[in-house]
């Protein structure tokens, strides 16, 4: 992991599908044991403690994907405009291939900052 990854990750996506099986759990437990009681109230009570847990099941299974493919675009984005810069500088280059490679770099920028 990078240093800019620890920066800006709150929590693993394995903790947090760590967490998310506890409340699915906790609450597939709770309106067993509370249906049994015949406490109505509280098994659906539970059973909304079920359903974030899989709700939170859920979006880490979609985002994480998205994040990860996102920020290996941007990688790979920014190794292209090293190796454009690097061809520029051996090869003394015209004004637009230059300005081509500063919008790039603009925008590798841009995205690594969150803009």
């Amino acid at each position: 992991m990078s240093a800019a990854d620890a920066r800006t990750r709150l929590l693993a996506p394995g903790t947090l599908r760590g967490a998310a099986l506890l409340l699915c759990a906790t609450g597939i437990v709770g309106m067993i044991v509370t249906s049994i009681a015949d406490e109505v109230g509280t098994a659906i009570t539970f059973g909304f403690i079920g359903a974030t847990g899989a709700f939170a099941l859920l979006l880490v299974g979609v985002l994480v994907p998205a994040v990860e493919s996102a920020a290996s675009w941007d990688d790979e984005h920014a190794a292209a405009v090293e190796d454009a810069v690097q061809r520029l500088v051996a090869a003394g280059a015209d004004e637009e291939d230059r300005r081509s490679t500063i919008a790039a770099a603009i925008l590798v920028g841009r995205r690594s900052a969150g803009d």
